[in-house]
């Protein structure tokens, strides 16, 4: 070490080149660093921010940056929001987050960097001005920038279902947006709960009448489900909802789903908080709610279907197949283990020949006029146990010699081809004008003699040589 700080102190020139290049090479990875790090994309690569980036991504403000709302401008800002960023990131890694990381303050000053001035809105009797010092933009439009849905949250695990509503209604209601905006709400329009020419817009965009603290801040035309808020909402700061068992019945809020049962709602619901759907097990079959698929067995659904939440389908490995499945036509009688292989839940038992376990004739009968011999002796063993014609064995180990045939080998007047499918008969030509073979004798071949013949036999009456 002290032999390099000497070498480095002797040559100055190559001490301060090599100072600027790790310099150079600090100040381009941090240059990178800082860019790779400034992408929205980059945002959702922890889990907890991907339904914020989704939202984001969906909405009006897509083609603005993260780092344009959540940081103010300026490289010394962006610089020191990257170090108190690092303890989300160990945060990410070390922790369980419950709750979404995207909540943060946003100032007036960035909102106003890209909307300046007077902005119409089109609302009668409404304008921006009457809200300056009183109200930050995030007041009224906290979901500018990210309209996220419990269900989004709870799907990315960050928020239970329950906790996520109740987080999302006093939300809305400070931002002074309304029920007539929450997810899943029942429709309402401001009419439908308030008498607007008694209260007034400033009635309702106070502090306190966001909130609700009290019913005297707004007057309700109607005191009907849906229309009261004590209905369905706790008396409190966050205005919580709390699902009415008693006060009224599902259809007072709730359409039916297309296909849905005509029965009673408790029939398969529990009743709650979250009215979740359960499987009735006990209280009645399965044939009450659901109808038989066509060609479907007739059996009980517990025979094939095991029983729980999903009711999925499984193949019972403990009974005969023809318990529920008939034997095709011209099918084998015996066992279907025997050709069919089970596989799991037996999803699809495919045929399998057998090899070893059992003869072709346990199966198979043979047709009229069959070889007496093994099958292996012509039938190529394997998945088809298609017919081949073997070469090496003689013709008279399978065929029997027809009558009056020549005793001979078959190769002599039968020319072979392939695999023996059709051996042709070739007589031996006799060369025009003789009358007798000269390389072998009619005898050779039939041994018994042959007939005689006269000549028209051969040769016609009125022949050019006759007179």
């Amino acid at each position: 070490m002290k032999r390099l700080f000497a070498a480095l102190i002797r040559r100055p020139a190559v001490t301060a080149l090599a100072a600027v290049v790790v310099l150079a090479a600090l100040i381009s990875g941090g240059v990178a660093a800082t860019e790779y790090t400034s992408r929205p994309a980059f945002c959702t690569s922890c889990h907890e921010m991907t339904p914020y980036y989704t939202a984001w991504n969906a909405g009006a403000h897509s083609d603005v940056s993260c780092i344009s709302c959540h940081v103010d401008p300026g490289l010394e800002a962006q610089v020191s929001h990257k170090f108190v960023a690092l303890k989300e990131v160990y945060n990410h890694f070390t922790t369980d987050p419950k709750f979404p990381g995207a909540v943060t303050a946003v100032p007036d000053s960035r909102c106003l960097a890209c909307h300046s001035g007077t902005i119409d809105t089109g609302i009668e009797g409404f304008s921006h001005e009457t809200h300056q010092g009183s109200r930050s933009c995030v007041d009224c439009h906290a979901s500018a920038g990210h309209t996220v849905t419990s269900v989004a949250l709870a799907e990315a695990g960050i928020l239970d279902t329950a906790a996520a509503q109740n987080r999302e209604l006093l939300i809305f209601a400070s931002a002074g947006r309304g029920v007539a905006n929450v997810p899943g709400h029942m429709r309402v329009t401001c009419s439908s709960c308030h008498d607007l020419a008694a209260t007034g817009c400033a009635n309702c965009h106070t502090r306190e009448a966001e909130r609700h603290p009290q019913l005297a801040s707004v007057t309700a035309t109607t005191t009907g489900v849906g229309t009261s808020c004590t209905a369905c909402h706790a008396t409190a700061a966050s205005w919580a909802f709390s699902h009415p068992d008693n006060a009224a019945t599902c259809t007072d809020c709730h359409t039916t789903p297309a296909e849905h049962r005509t029965g009673a709602c408790t029939t398969c619901h529990k009743t709650g908080v979250t009215w979740k759907f359960q499987h009735p097990q006990s209280t009645a079959t399965c044939t009450d709610c659901h109808t038989r698929p066509a060609a479907h067995s007739t059996r009980t659904c517990i025979t094939c279907h095991e029983t729980g939440a999903s009711w999925k389908f499984q193949h019972p490995t403990s009974k005969a197949c023809s318990n529920c499945h008939k034997a095709p036509s011209r099918h084998y009688s015996g066992a279907c283990s025997a050709c069919h292989s089970p596989k799991v839940a037996f999803a699809s038992a495919k045929f399998t020949h057998p090899g070893s376990g059992a003869t072709c004739t346990n199966c198979h009968k043979r047709p009229s006029g069959h070889s007496s011999k093994s099958c292996v002796t012509c039938h190529k063993p394997g998945g088809s146990w298609r017919f081949y014609h073997p070469s090496s064995k003689s013709c008279s180990s399978c065929h029997s010699t027809p009558s009056k045939h020549y005793g001979t080998s078959c190769s002599s007047c039968h020319t072979p081809t392939k695999a023996w499918r059709s051996a042709t008969f070739s007589h031996p030509r006799i060369p025009g004008g003789e009358h007798t073979y000269k390389s072998f004798a009619c005898t050779n071949c039939h041994t018994k003699g042959y007939s005689s013949a006269s000549c028209t036999k051969c040769h016609g009456a009125d022949g050019p040589d006759d007179d």
